[in-house]
């Protein structure tokens, strides 16, 4: 472990925050923020130029919408304040989205995207909406009814089956790396229970 950074359980009062975890410092917001932005442009200009979807101004709206949260929702479910908030110790008087990300399963059934995607993008293709949602539901269920010791590794061999799935499945135009990035922000980065490392304050380094 660096010398700089040490396990820290104990939620601090201020700056709680149900998105970014009890206590983010800028770097962590920085980062989540970053990649949902560049990653929505990743996947919004592979559609336009790489794809050439012809899709209608509130579609293109609704992608960058799901492609900010569900992208940038990777990292923030992994930062180390988010699993300390997911995790640790629950404040005396936790909010609506606060009692949400401490329940992986419920949290992870209310991420709808994908009958979202399905319905607004390829009606007929209904049946995909349905698989992912309820593929990566029964993937955390999984996670945290194995012992906590393999819910790791777990989490990651059904990441590794989203992966093979959203190869091979057919998906709607330019919606093809949602189910692997669900997969990974609710199975991998949420749904596991992992130790919330913390910079030491300055005085103390």
């Amino acid at each position: 472990m660096n010398d700089d950074t040490h396990i820290d359980w104990a939620t601090p009062a201020e700056r709680r925050d149900a998105v970014y975890g009890a206590g983010a410092t800028p770097a962590e917001r920085g980062l989540a923020a970053g990649t949902g932005i560049v990653g929505t442009a990743l996947v919004l200009g592979w559609a336009f130029w790489g794809l050439g979807v012809e899709w209608q101004w509130w579609q293109w709206l609704l992608a960058g919408v799901i492609g900010f949260d569900v992208l940038g929702g990777v990292v923030a479910n992994s930062l180390n304040s988010a699993k300390r908030s997911h995790f640790g110790p629950p404040p005396s008087d936790p909010s609506l989205g606060e009692r949400l990300v401490r329940r992986p399963v419920l949290f992870a059934a209310v991420h709808v995207q994908p009958w979202i995607v399905a319905l607004a993008y390829a009606p007929a293709l209904w049946w995909w909406g349905a698989l992912w949602h309820v593929g990566v539901l029964a993937a955390v269920v999984i996670v945290v009814t194995v012992p906590l010791y393999l819910r790791r590794p777990t989490a990651a061999a059904l990441v590794v089956l989203a992966v093979l799935g959203g190869t091979m499945l057919e998906a709607p135009d330019g919606w093809s790396w949602l189910p692997v990035a669900l997969a990974v922000k609710l199975v991998l980065a949420h749904a596991v229970r992992e130790e919330p490392y913390r910079p030491l304050p300055a005085g103390d380094r």
